[in-house]
């Protein structure tokens, strides 16, 4: 909680500065290219019409292209286009305490996405610090559950088989290396199955994602590769 804390504190305010300064910069460069439409216009009216328009074509597509260079700069940085010009709506951003949560999640386990990542000098020499003490714990971590996970499905499946019939002779005969490849075709099926029901949850959760988008996500996480291509981006309020 401390360092979730931390990193909002540390990265909300400059994103906040930041969105601002780009939504700014939008409208700006918006206001400029309709008057410079508008001035193009008027002053090249004693010129024929196709002298004019000539010029105009010319001039817009310089200007347009200066316009979108700087929407897809806000559009990175994560701004909304205002439906209102003249009253542009504050912009949501995106380090908040969940994103904090999430956001040292993935640096945690080394997954990375990438959707959000920290701007200031504090907040990347914390993200540092934090990942430099915090990651070797985490894989000591990981490791004690898949110890814990791997033993409590051996004493399950020894209990179970108490209970079952005798195996067929043929069954018996197998050599251990057919037991071995049996036991990592289940394995793989279980780590589908697994993956699948991820998927199932967040179609859910993300009304604009397939089965394949949720199992896409599932196994880029769990391997933890963390293209970032695909996050979630549905919280509670």
């Amino acid at each position: 909680s401390f360092v979730n804390q931390v990193f909002n504190e540390l990265e909300s305010p400059a994103e906040v500065s930041l969105l601002k300064d780009l939504q700014i910069s939008v409208l700006k460069e918006r206001q400029f290219l309709i008057h410079t439409i508008l001035n193009h216009t008027i002053l090249n009216s004693e010129y024929d019409h196709s002298d004019r328009l000539r010029n105009l074509t010319s001039l817009v597509s310089h200007k347009l292209s200066d316009y979108e260079k700087v929407v897809q700069e806000a559009v990175r940085g994560g701004v909304s286009l205002p439906q209102d010009p003249n009253n542009p709506a504050p912009q949501p951003t995106r380090w908040n305490f969940l994103q904090a949560v999430f956001f040292a999640s993935t640096v945690l386990t080394t997954i990375g996405y990438g959707n959000i990542v920290p701007a200031t000098f504090s907040g990347r020499v914390f993200c540092i610090v934090f990942a430099l003490v915090g990651i070797p714990l985490t894989l000591s971590v990981i490791a004690s559950m898949g110890h814990i996970f791997a033993t409590a499905v051996s004493s399950l499946y020894a209990r179970v088989r108490k209970h079952l019939p005798p195996a067929p002779g043929i069954l018996t005969r197998v050599s251990i290396a057919a037991r071995r490849s049996l036991m990592a075709v289940a394995a793989i099926l279980f780590l589908f199955l697994y993956l699948a029901a991820g998927a199932g949850l967040f179609m859910l959760w993300e009304e604009d994602w397939t089965f394949f988008e949720g199992f896409y996500f599932c196994f880029v996480t769990m391997t933890t590769i963390g293209f970032g291509d695909l996050v979630p981006s549905t919280w509670p309020d």
